[in-house]
């Protein structure tokens, strides 16, 4: 966009007086290159998604969240939805940089199959991430190669502070709390919210609902750096409470480890 000559005008108010500042520049978030064996199973590898993976993905997504049918997270069930959102690794020198979305697939070498994928989503304006979708196949999620997709979770997001974001959001379903679980006791990441209602959910046949979903942040890099501080936000007293509570429930969240 061209540059705007914004000398005339003012902020509402002085905000940043808590935080770092910086000069308004370009920004951009870079999708990181992944290739991980793991080292306990050598047969289960994490990688970015390649076109010939696609019908598997869309396939596994069906299989493992066909509540996103009829919702604005349908497309992942579409195998031609993927090809102008996805980063290809065929592509990868231009769609790291220029795609919206990443996948990345967790293979299990010795059955040859797609067995996990997780969708990331950026705004690069923003310098922001967030972990949209994580799923494993139903007929995966137990024995050796579910222990190796817990156990290796923690490397899907570190790979992330690689891309130049400085921000990571994920919402987890609260038709079970076992991701609550995980991103909140397991993986460090703090409660933003509960937004009822957020989503349409499908309910079976050409039946919806609009679901629950819990929010969960994490800064990056030197993000943190650049946040405002409560001592200079307006907040109505029933929000300062909220958030005096919300500071209390996340000092139990700990990087503990899977």
């Amino acid at each position: 966009m061209k540059p705007i000559d914004m000398t005339a005008y003012r902020p509402y108010k002085k905000i940043g007086t808590s935080c770092a500042l910086r000069k308004i520049g370009p920004k951009q978030v870079i999708w990181p290159l992944i290739e991980h064996t793991d080292a306990e199973n050598p047969n289960f590898r994490l990688r970015v998604i390649t076109r010939k993976d696609v019908e598997a993905v869309a396939e596994l997504w069906r299989a493992s969240y066909p509540e996103v049918y009829g919702s604005i997270h349908e497309w992942i069930l579409h195998p031609e939805a993927y090809e102008g959102r996805v980063a290809f690794f065929e592509d990868w020198k231009e769609h790291c940089v220029t795609r919206p979305h990443a996948v990345m697939v967790g293979e299990d070498l010795q059955a040859n199959k797609v067995v996990m994928a997780s969708i990331y989503t950026k705004w690069d304006e923003n310098l922001q991430i967030e972990a949209s979708f994580i799923a494993i196949h139903p007929d995966f999620r137990k024995g050796r190669i579910s222990t190796s997709i817990w156990s290796n979770l923690a490397s899907f997001y570190k790979w992330l502070e690689d891309s130049g974001a400085e921000y990571v959001t994920v919402f987890c379903e609260t038709w079970h709390n076992i991701t609550q679980y995980i991103w909140f006791k397991r993986l460090g990441w703090k409660i933003a919210g509960i937004f009822p209602g957020n989503f349409t959910r499908w309910a079976g046949g050409q039946q919806e609902y609009r679901g629950c979903t819990v929010h969960f942040y994490r800064f990056l890099n030197e993000g943190a750096r650049y946040a405002t501080l409560p001592e200079e936000w307006d907040l109505l007293p029933e929000v300062k409470e909220l958030w005096g509570y919300l500071e209390k429930i996340n000092a139990q969240s700990r990087e503990e480890g899977l």
